[in-house]
């Protein structure tokens, strides 16, 4: 029996699946499979595959299926370089406004980016990492900005998961604490720093935290 599933929640899932890596990068997925697996008709399925390649997240084949985007390093190396440009400007619009109750949902964002490091869940970190950046550049009110961040935060997100991970989970747990340390470190240092209205010192704290990944690559020479 089919289940009635809108094309929102079909995308959800998708979406999901490719961003934290499930649906590897380069792999073909089939209409016909996950029409099967969600028990769902084939109009949801066809439009959401539609809309995530109208993202780039992947690539429609004629005939054939569509494909997970591809990743690569030099990708995501500019896609950070990208970010290291955009994400000070929500920073400098963001101070402006934010106020004590922002500062309260920062602080607790943090307060649940430590409980996963300490579940040792690579995935929930990088997730609760994206959270906080977003949530800036929400703050900054720049509704083509916040698009144009959020649609990199996925990408670097989905790379993070792929390279760092591998990383990570081939460390030694205290070269792994250190790491996830260092995250949490980054982004409290960041909301102290916004707390303070400390412009310069927010924009050093998020520079440093989006050179992480290059520091990792540099490290593990891929």
């Amino acid at each position: 029996m089919l289940k009635k599933m809108s094309i929102g929640k079909v995308y959800s899932v998708l979406k999901n699946r490719i961003l934290n890596c499930e649906y590897k990068p380069g792999q073909l997925i089939f209409e016909k499979e996950i029409v099967d697996e969600l028990k769902v008709s084939r109009t949801p399925v066809r439009e959401a595959l539609s809309i995530l390649n109208g993202e780039g997240l992947l690539i429609l084949i004629p005939k054939r299926g569509a494909q997970i985007a591809p990743l690569s390093i030099k990708r995501i190396r500019q896609v950070y370089e990208i970010r290291k440009l955009l994400e000070p400007l929500s920073i400098k619009q963001a101070i402006k406004s934010i106020k004590n109750s922002n500062i309260e949902d920062l602080t607790e964002l943090i307060n649940t980016l430590r409980k996963s490091v300490s579940n040792s869940n690579t995935v929930e970190i990088f997730g609760y990492g994206m959270d906080i950046h977003l949530y800036i550049a929400n703050l900054s009110g720049n509704e083509i900005l916040v698009k144009i961040l959020r649609i990199l935060r996925e990408e670097s997100y989905r790379g993070c998961v792929y390279y760092l991970r591998q990383y990570i989970d081939r460390c030694s747990a205290d070269e792994r604490k250190t790491v996830e340390k260092n995250i949490v470190e980054n982004h409290s240092k960041f909301v102290e720093a916004l707390k303070a209205g400390d412009e310069y010192a927010a924009i050093k704290y998020v520079i440093e935290d989006l050179d992480i990944f290059n520091q990792f690559a540099e490290e593990i020479n891929i």
